[in-house]
């Protein structure tokens, strides 16, 4: 029995980082390697554990690997020094373009509008974070006025909108979304907000935790697979992080080793 597969479908593109677990952690039954590009990205975790610092180590190694620029919303505020410390340490040369407007809703738009830009060189866009973000309806409302609901069906536009963005986008751009989880109401479990379309839109999502903690202040990150349309999930990966200089590629490897 042969298969044809006609249309416009784009064959899955990998970047392999050297960083050994974490790109087995995407691989699938044809024993495919590597962080798959063309991709929404979601990457949560607890509060204060490095999700921002590991996600622009990761953006600059994808970006470097590119040749492009990265986009950064940043809602939460992040010291600029300590971002280019970050891109430096993984060795990226390039543009990383700060996002900052007045209400939130333009600055997904204008993120958007990046990626769009088929003349521009942005190959990866981040969002830091979905917890942050605050619709025009609710910075305009009293405090304590009810708005269920507004931040899920504003993620929802904008996360339909970026996936066919990267769809179309022949340069296989990759979007990552930094979140924080929360426990779930009633004790069972932990979830990150943003609404349920966010989650379903999102090709791949990565939970990660601290399992370990140095003198200095560096740390080791645990990341499992907790969704992947592109292979196995529910594998687990490992990044060494110094303080303040993110993810080191050799210590990784050391670390992987001796996992």
């Amino acid at each position: 029995m042969t298969v044809k597969v006609t249309g416009s479908l784009h064959e899955v593109q990998r970047i392999i980082t050297g960083m050994y677990s974490f790109d087995y952690a995407f691989e699938n039954d044809r024993g495919d390697i590597g962080f798959p590009i063309g991709t929404v990205v979601e990457i949560y975790g607890p509060s204060g554990i490095g999700k921002t610092t590991t996600v622009l180590s990761l953006a600059g190694i994808l970006a470097n690997t590119k040749q492009q620029d990265i986009g950064f919303i940043d809602l939460e505020g992040f010291d600029p020094r300590t971002m280019t410390v970050i891109l430096e340490s993984v060795g990226f040369d390039g543009e990383i373009h700060c996002i900052a407007e007045m209400d939130d809703e333009t600055a997904l738009e204008k993120l958007t509008t990046l990626v769009q830009n088929k003349k521009q060189n942005f190959g990866v866009g981040i969002l830091d974070s979905i917890g942050a973000i605050s619709p025009i309806e609710e910075a305009s409302n009293k405090l304590g006025a009810a708005n269920m609901g507004r931040r899920g069906r504003l993620l929802a536009q904008f996360s339909r909108r970026m996936v066919k963005t990267i769809r179309d986008n022949p340069k296989y751009p990759v979007y990552i979304m930094i979140n924080h989880q929360y426990p779930i109401l009633g004790g069972r479990g932990f979830a990150p907000p943003g609404g349920d379309a966010k989650k379903y839109l999102s090709w791949v999502q990565i939970q990660l935790k601290r399992t370990k903690m140095f003198p200095d202040g560096s740390y080791v990150l645990e990341g499992k697979i907790k969704k992947n349309r592109y292979g196995y999930e529910q594998r687990l990966f490992y990044w060494f992080v110094l303080a303040g200089k993110g993810i080191h590629v050799g210590l990784t490897a050391v670390w992987d080793g001796v996992v």
